[in-house]
Formats: C-alpha cells, sequence, structure tokens
C-alpha cells in the first residue's frame, strides 16, 4: 500500500500529467484499494480463525465487493497501459495527431465504472453461498470471468507485450526504446505469472475438480497472496527500470519515476516531430 500511495503522491503533484501516467496513477489507486480491503479481511478471517469473532455478513459483503472493485479496475488498467502502447507503436501517426485529446481520462472512467459492474454483478449474483451451492447463476458469472480473462484480456496483454518486445529488439543502441516499455512487459508478466494460473485453478475448483474441503480454504489464501503480489509489485518495477545504474541504490523513488516517464514524454515529442517532418 505505501508503494502505490508513493506513485500516486509522484505522479499527482511532483511529475507533469501526461496522456500515458494517467494510466499508471488509476492503476496505482486500483491497487492500493484492493490492498488495503484485502488487508482488512484476511485480518478478519485471522481474528475469526483464533478469537471465533465472525464478522457480520453484510460487512464481509461489503469488503468483498470493494476489493474485488479494486482487483477487476487494476486488471482492466493494466490491459489498457499495454494496448494503448501498443497502438502508439503501430499507429504512431495517428496516435500522435488524431488521438481524441480526453481519450485516457474517458478510458479511465469507463474502467472504473466497468470495475464495479463487475465486482457489484459477481458479489450479488454469487456470493458465498452461491459459490459453495454452485448455483446456475453463480455458474454463468464463473464462466463469464474466465471468458473475459482468458479469451479477451490475457490475449491483449501477450499480443501487446510481443510487439513491444519486438520493438526492443529491433530498435537501434543508438535511439534505445524507453524505458517505459520495459517497465510495461514486466507488470504483465508478473501478472501473468502471480494471477493467470491462480485464477485458472481457483476456476477448476469452482467446478469441483478439487474434492477436499480444505482445498477452497488454501486456493483461497494463494489467490489472495498472488494477486497481493502482483498488486505490490508495481511500484518496485518502476523503480528498479528508472533507477540509475551508476547507483549502487539507484537514488530515490522519486527520480527513478521521473526518469522512466521521462524517457516517455521525450519519445513522444521525438515521434511527433518525425511525423511533422515526414509530413512537410
Amino acid at each position: 500500500m505505501m508503494g502505490n500511495a508513493i506513485v500516486a503522491w509522484i505522479l499527482t503533484f511532483n511529475i507533469k500529467r501526461t496522456k500515458y501516467t494517467v494510466y499508471i496513477l488509476n492503476l496505482a489507486i486500483a491497487d492500493f484499494i484492493y490492498l488495503l480491503f484485502v488487508a482488512v479481511v484476511m485480518l478478519l478471517m485471522v481474528d475469526t480463525m483464533l478469537n471465533r469473532n465472525t464478522p457480520t455478513t453484510t460487512t464481509m459483503f461489503a469488503l468483498e465487493v470493494m476489493y474485488d472493485f479494486g482487483y477487476d479496475a487494476g486488471m482492466l488498467f493494466l490491459t489498457a497501459i499495454s494496448v494503448e502502447r501498443c497502438l502508439s507503436v503501430l499507429f504512431p501517426i495517428w496516435y500522435k495527431c488524431y488521438r481524441p485529446k480526453h481519450l485516457s481520462s474517458f478510458s479511465c472512467g469507463l474502467i472504473w465504472l466497468l470495475g464495479a459492474l463487475l465486482s457489484l454483478l459477481d458479489n450479488f449474483t454469487c456470493p458465498s453461498q452461491a459459490f459453495m451451492a454452485a448455483t446456475k447463476e453463480c455458474t454463468g458469472i464463473q464462466i463469464f470471468s474466465i471468458i473475459v480473462t482468458f479469451v479477451f484480456i490475457v490475449p491483449l496483454m501477450l499480443t501487446s507485450s510481443f510487439i513491444l518486445i519486438y520493438i526492443i529488439k529491433t530498435t537501434s543502441k543508438k535511439s534505445r526504446p524507453p524505458k517505459i516499455y520495459l517497465a510495461i512487459i514486466i507488470t504483465v508478466l508478473v501478472f501473468l505469472i502471480s494471477v493467470a494460473p491462480i485464477r485458472l485453478l481457483w476456476s477448476l475448483l469452482y467446478f469441483k475438480s478439487f474434492t477436499n474441503s480444505l482445498s477452497a480454504l488454501a486456493f483461497f489464501f494463494a489467490t489472495t497472496y498472488c494477486t497481493a503480489f502482483n498488486s505490490s509489485a508495481n511500484p518496485f518495477i518502476y523503480f528498479f527500470v528508472g533507477r540509475h545504474r551508476k547507483k549502487r541504490f539507484g537514488g530515490s523513488i522519486n527520480e527513478a519515476l521521473s526518469r522512466v516517464f521521462k524517457d516517455d514524454e521525450t519519445e513522444q515529442t521525438t515521434d511527433v516531430s518525425t511525423i511533422n517532418t515526414s509530413m512537410n
């Protein structure tokens, strides 16, 4: 939570806002929301196991809605970040000259709305009792979640990452690609390694691939810790990608983030000049 709060603070007050850093800022806020509410849920669960103090159903429902909201929004923001960067590479003239001015703000607002709708739909239609009973409504939600994750989101992330890797490989040493490319690739890779497999296992658990009752609790904690790791890793990725190699400890977080997003701004300015020259 501290890392995402620092990233949000620096992007809000210390770094000039660009059409791309808006996504990073909102991703940090979504990760902070997820980590905050999932920490409260985990503490309540530990208290229940140790002291037999069972929280009310309304309290748990509200907390689950909030951390699902943060998780869904964060996943959508990460997808939007990778797709946006991919479009800037594939269609540079459109991206620099014809892209709607307020597209980033509109997309972020739409993602927050979709995250809220997905969370409410999941928790109202498939609460914990319905999940254990495997109702028809809950089964439909699980199938919908699998389709959204593994048919749309994961392929989009993979395709965008492969395109960015190709750009990095084909870029000459004299014109090094921005550090933000590497940050996006690592961030997507962390998501695919830590969240996607455990998400698939959780779906298998729902469809009774695991019969032991202890498996449900074990996979719940595994899912929570893997997703928490994914939400916590991004600030460290930005820092290590943006740190100065000659400095042993890489300098301050502010300097590292500025270096990452300064490259992004420099690339935008260079591309605009190249496009204007070619058009003239």
